[in-house]
């Protein structure tokens, strides 16, 4: 019986050294690389097309079809005045200063310093007595 020829180099394929690929067609170890890459494939990258193997980007860049719509070309404009006259909405003005939340904030911490002040001065005064 003689021994069924690999596709990529023509040499016979011995049963201990054959890899199938994806019709069946028994491949050598080192022929099963893509077409056009030259990629070592695995059984999850086999493509084939008429007994040639390629990886998947190779086989979809290509085999797939190509898209020919043509995009409409983007257009320029110009903003012009009405009238003569660009009409422009006044900025609103931004206020400096605190915040209300601010003051309250503040108000607060000067009567905790205020009371923390009180409290330290009166034991001061028992420690005297």
């Amino acid at each position: 019986m003689l021994s069924p020829l690999c596709p990529a180099c023509s040499t016979p394929v011995f049963a201990n050294e054959a890899h199938m690929a994806a019709d069946r067609t028994p491949f050598h170890k080192a022929c099963v690389k893509c077409g056009h890459c030259k990629k070592t494939l695995t059984p999850a990258d086999i493509n084939e097309h008429e007994k040639q193997l390629f990886c998947r980007v190779c086989y979809e860049n290509v085999f797939r079809p190509r898209a020919t719509i043509k995009c409409p070309e983007k257009k320029k404009m110009q903003v012009l005045p009405v009238q003569g006259v660009f009409k422009v909405k006044p900025k609103p003005v931004v206020e400096e200063g605190p915040t209300p939340e601010e003051i309250k904030q503040k108000e607060m911490a000067e009567a905790a310093a205020k009371a923390w002040e009180e409290v330290t001065a009166i034991g001061t005064l028992s420690e005297q007595c």
